[in-house]
């Protein structure tokens, strides 16, 4: 029997975690794996739970919870030969998504009991590690201002209320930055390292998990009717024909300006 575990976000699925759980655990099982279950405590659990995992030789870890308990399950795991599985538990779910895992838990547990590992390239930001995108500008000031008791209650719609709310008053500075050695300038930066955001939205259509670089996609608009204008056009997938949205392969960027800017 393969050994593995489980981590768990408490508050992955809601109300029905603990009898999820209990099936996970059964689907995995028939994988050939001999699983234990724990559940997160605080932040930066996962992290550790997973890293005292690989440090045991456990072969996988799954991951039952949302994109902030996957990365850190990822943090405890890079450079290791321990597998990570993602199982979608959380609010949006966009790792996953983008790695073509089913949404629904229990389905996602079957796919990866069969699965076979394979490598993926994770990103760096202040010495945290990322799967998706490190970004700064409107979305970055949003998602730092959510509640996170209301993101629990409401899901999605908390962050849509956060979002008017920001839009309204987000004074849209020019961030200053630097891309492989050249300066540049936008009022909304994203480093992706996979396509797909917030969801089912392509911000960087190319963007591959294997290619050993970033996508980094910049919005130059200032202003409240700009930043809907991009909202609008990046739902419908068009963002990139504007004028004024830049998409660039890089390997290194640093934020330079303003102090103080919301990562």
């Amino acid at each position: 029997m393969r050994r593995a575990l489980l981590i768990y976000n408490p508050r992955a699925g809601r109300w029905r975690t603990e009898r999820l759980v209990r099936s996970l655990l059964e689907i995995l099982g028939r994988g050939g794996y001999r699983l234990e279950a724990e559940s997160t405590r605080a932040p930066g659990h996962a992290a550790e739970l997973a890293r005292e995992a690989g440090a045991a030789g456990c072969e996988a870890v799954f991951a039952f919870g949302g994109d902030g308990t996957l990365r850190e399950a990822a943090a405890g795991l890079v450079g290791t030969d321990t597998a990570l599985g993602p199982i979608p538990g959380g609010t949006v779910n966009v790792v996953a998504y983008s790695l073509g895992v089913p949404r629904r838990p229990a389905a996602a547990a079957e796919s990866l009991r069969r699965a076979e590992p394979r490598e993926m390239d994770v990103g760096l930001c202040d010495e945290e590690i990322f799967l998706m995108q490190a970004s700064c500008g409107l979305d970055a000031r949003i998602l730092t201002r959510v509640a996170p008791r209301l993101k629990r209650h409401l899901g999605r719609a908390a962050v849509g209320l956060a979002g008017i709310e920001q839009w309204a008053a987000y004074p849209y500075p020019e961030i200053d930055l630097t891309a492989d050695g050249r300066p540049l300038s936008a009022t909304f930066v994203a480093a992706c390292n996979l396509p797909h955001y917030g969801g089912s939205f392509r911000l960087a259509h190319g963007a591959s998990y294997t290619d050993r670089s970033l996508d980094l996609v910049l919005f130059h608009g200032r202003g409240r009717a700009k930043a809907l204008g991009f909202a609008r056009d990046l739902a419908r997938g068009r963002h990139l024909a504007r004028p004024d949205v830049e998409l660039i392969s890089v390997e290194e960027v640093e934020l330079r300006a303003p102090a103080g800017l919301d990562v």
